[in-house]
């Protein structure tokens, strides 16, 4: 990786194109994937309004988190994003920080760069410590977020699977 200029930024409807592209880009890796939970091009508005409404905390269901999603750019190529719950509402949650590479650019290093981001986030809303979990298998991620101060507080099955997940605490 050379040493881009990478921007961190909310997502926006001029975002739309770069948005599509990485979609493009992780379904020709995992055909059925829907990043932030997005379906399609025809939805888009409503997808990106949904965001806006979780990050501003209104108009969300009960039991759901406000949350900020942000998305990482290296010049116009969206490489990827990470979304920060502000708080914790259930036993469901296994975490506050979701971050994920497009698959195309793993292994570049921007995984770390992109937790380096998040864990700023978390200190801009004043949180004092942040959950965050990945699968036992996950060995990028694990170095990831190890690397970064986290501390393993217990590992466990997510909710009706057969994935087991580590829970790590992080100070902030």
């Amino acid at each position: 990786m050379a040493d881009e200029k990478l921007l961190i930024k909310f997502p926006a409807e001029t975002d739309k194109n770069a948005w599509l592209d990485y979609v493009k880009d992780a379904r020709k890796f995992y055909s059925d994937a829907t990043p932030l939970g997005f379906k399609d091009e025809e939805h888009f508005r409503e997808w990106l309004n949904n965001l806006i409404n979780l990050n501003v905390g209104t108009h969300i269901k009960d039991g759901v988190a406000p949350q900020s999603t942000f998305f990482m750019f290296n010049g116009n190529r969206i490489i990827g994003y990470l979304t920060i719950k502000r708080k914790v509402i259930n036993q469901k949650n296994v975490g506050q920080i979701y971050f994920n590479i497009r698959p195309s650019d793993r292994k570049k290093g921007y995984g770390t760069k992109l937790m380096t981001a998040a864990l700023n986030k978390c200190k801009e809303i004043n949180l004092s410590e942040a959950v965050i979990s990945c699968p036992d298998e996950s060995l990028g991620a694990i170095k990831i977020i190890e690397s970064h101060g986290g501390k393993l507080a217990e590992t466990k099955f997510l909710n009706g699977t057969e994935i087991k997940m580590r829970i790590y605490l992080i100070k902030l």
